[in-house]
């Protein structure tokens, strides 16, 4: 586990050297480029160059920190406005700052019933997680939370205790295979617990045969191939983070889905599903094609 810590930590550190290797290049050329004059190659090898740095440092410091909001209208059957943030990923490669930015702009959002994060809240976080995660506090909106597998041991720290006693001192409800209603929207919400950790109850499901408008919060979208009789109206869900790093063709070998979720919203046999790409990073500090996001999705 302290090897996890030391690569990650590592890894977003170095990458700051992204930042003088243009400048390396530049000397670099200057230096032998009167031994390749006469050869054209040379020139579209050090443009390539440039262009594959300057990639790079859009993906490290630029889209990782442009957050963008996104629309969606989904029938349901109640009505209600839900503000679905997902993946924050607090720790490693995002900072409490990040998670300021991402609770204004969700403030700012009108007339939101409610705000939901699913899951994967943190990524290798060091110090005290009630303050790294202060700016829930902020939230002017109900808002009800599930754990991912980063939250969960897998992979990452076991901190399921530490993380719910910061998010409850953060004024967010914590629900792992817990329901509560909200009398004056007249939902059911039930929150699972994680797949990837075997963490999830989907019997509580059982519960609610004789329910209407019912929404669950399931990290992982798989979790819904493992609903039986009872089959919810909504499931929110994250995980996959499009993608992370978008290359066409190729990125969606990478996306952690049995059964080909991307993001989006998906009808599915057991119900409709929303997968939110999320706001944050884990493996490689990079996001490319796939910007940070805030769902805002209205049912009806």
């Amino acid at each position: 586990m302290i090897l996890h810590y030391i690569v990650n930590y590592f890894i977003n550190y170095t990458s700051f050297l992204l930042l003088i290797t243009p400048i390396l290049l530049f000397l670099l050329y200057s230096k032998i480029k009167d031994k390749f004059t006469n050869k054209p190659l040379f020139k579209i090898v050090v443009i390539f160059l440039y262009l594959i740095n300057f990639l790079l440092i859009y993906a490290r410091f630029v889209e990782p920190n442009i957050i963008v909001e996104k629309q969606t209208s989904i029938e349901t059957g109640f009505k209600s406005k839900i503000v679905l943030i997902s993946d924050p990923h607090i720790g490693a490669y995002n900072s409490t700052r990040f998670l300021e930015r991402v609770i204004e702009k969700v403030n700012n959002i009108d007339d939101v019933d409610f705000v939901v994060i699913a899951g994967d809240i943190t990524y290798y976080p060091i110090g005290d997680l009630t303050t790294l995660l202060s700016p829930f506090k902020n939230l002017k909106k109900p808002t009800y939370a599930v754990l991912g597998n980063h939250d969960s041991q897998a992979p990452g720290p076991y901190i399921e205790k530490e993380l719910k006693e910061a998010l409850e001192k953060n004024n967010v409800i914590f629900l792992k295979n817990e329901d509560l209603y909200l009398e004056n929207l007249d939902i059911h919400i039930l929150g699972l617990g994680d797949l990837l950790a075997e963490e999830v109850d989907t019997e509580k499901l059982d519960e609610f045969k004789d329910v209407e408008n019912l929404l669950v919060i399931a990290h992982s979208p798989d979790t819904v191939y493992s609903y039986e009789e009872i089959k919810p109206d909504l499931t929110l869900s994250g995980h996959t983070h499009g993608g992370q790093i978008r290359i066409p063709f190729i990125y969606k070998y990478f996306i952690p889905s049995d059964y080909d979720f991307d993001e989006g919203y998906y009808e599915t046999k057991n119900g409709k599903v929303f997968v939110s790409s999320g706001l944050g990073m884990t493996g490689l500090p990079f996001r490319l094609g796939i910007p940070p996001v805030i769902n805002i999705i209205e049912t009806y």
